[in-house]
């Protein structure tokens, strides 16, 4: 069965979009809407980290709806391949940097180099040994993030994110669910 994405809206809008092959989840149609948006007032100019990229599918939707610059980072070089080719077919490769590394580890030396990013989207695979110290990164110590930054973790609906913080807004789909983080809201 071969899978079908596509942006949906934005300057790319209605374009196909490859899927890597393998185990790959990517974000669907109506998480990407419900996305963006919750996202619509921050998303044009933004900086935007799209980070276990996959096809990277909600990057170039960034990109599309006008995001200034949007950094894909995934381990697999098969994902990161799959990325470029996106990028060029959708002819937004001008704003993409596409980045090979492992998260957590690379994110320090990313957010250096590209940071901060006002809105910063991670997608691990569920179960991620890793998310919880990504997650206290970007959320707890706001690294790589600016002050008024957003950030959204798409994960698994009984997989804990981080212990003693609720995000501000989630938003459930089937087993998926999405925690947005607004950094610079009040109490």
């Amino acid at each position: 069965m071969s899978r079908r994405l596509r942006i949906i809206s934005g300057n790319a809008g209605s374009l196909p979009l490859k899927v890597p092959a393998g185990n790959i989840r990517p974000t669907t149609d109506a998480m990407r809407e419900t996305l963006f948006a919750s996202l619509a007032s921050a998303i044009q100019g933004a900086r935007f980290a799209d980070l276990y990229a996959g096809s990277g599918a909600v990057g170039i939707e960034a990109l599309s709806r006008g995001a200034k610059l949007v950094v894909f980072v995934d381990s697999d070089p098969h994902c990161t391949k799959v990325i470029r080719t996106n990028l060029a077919n959708t002819n937004l490769s001008e704003g993409g940097v596409v980045v090979r590394g492992r998260l957590p580890t690379v994110w320090t030396e990313l957010a250096r180099a590209y940071g901060p990013f006002g809105i910063v989207f991670v997608d691990p695979p569920y179960d991620s040994v890793d998310l919880p110290q990504l997650a206290e990164q970007l959320i707890v110590s706001q690294e790589g993030v600016t002050q008024e930054g957003i950030v959204v973790i798409q994960h698994d609906r009984g997989e804990s994110v981080l212990h003693g913080i609720e995000p501000d807004k989630v938003k459930r789909f089937g087993q998926s669910r999405l925690d947005f983080y607004y950094l610079g809201a009040s109490e």
